[in-house]
């Protein structure tokens, strides 16, 4: 289930970010760290906010997926980010991961390419990003719009994320 946070109507039991459903989205920039994915999307080797959202976005989107996780439990996950990265790669959705907390970058580099994802899995091994976005528990994902703004927030079990993620992003940019 995909526990959503509108406003300050949260789960009692999930720790909710700082941001809310209709805030502007923070902006950041992260190295990627399966870099082949990040110069496809964006033509270099960091990905930021702003390549797709806000005033002049250089790679437009409907809706932007911005999925804040951890290494463990991470391959379900990001296998599930891929299979929607696909069903909605014509449809104006752009799906990015950010990986939390890998500060091994030799282990954590070998770790991404291996699940073979074609979206870029950004790094913030500090969680500097994380932490201004208030993220307090993993994962946890935010649905931006074209315009820069929060549309979602929420958090899913791995076993959910696929499905829960598409109810939320099918109406955004269309089935």
């Amino acid at each position: 289930m995909f526990v959503c946070f509108l406003g300050s109507a949260m789960a009692a039991s999930v720790p909710g970010p700082s941001l809310h459903v209709g805030d502007p989205a923070l902006l950041f920039s992260l190295p990627a760290i399966n870099e082949d994915a990040a110069l496809h999307a964006v033509a270099r080797p960091t990905v930021a906010l702003s390549d797709f959202t806000g005033v002049s976005p250089g790679f437009p989107s409907g809706a932007l997926v911005v999925h804040f996780m951890r290494r463990e439990g991470g391959e379900s996950q990001l296998q599930a980010l891929a299979r929607l990265d696909k069903k909605y790669a014509s449809k104006d959705a752009t799906f990015l991961a950010v990986l939390v907390g890998g500060t091994d970058v030799a282990s954590t580099s070998s770790w991404v390419q291996g699940q073979r994802v074609e979206f870029p899995v950004l790094d913030d091994a500090h969680g500097i990003v994380a932490s201004r976005y208030g993220v307090r528990a993993y994962p946890m994902t935010f649905v931006v719009g074209a315009e820069g703004d929060v549309l979602a927030i929420g958090q899913a079990a791995s076993s959910s994320l696929e499905a829960d993620l598409d109810v939320v992003v099918s109406p955004l940019v269309g089935k």
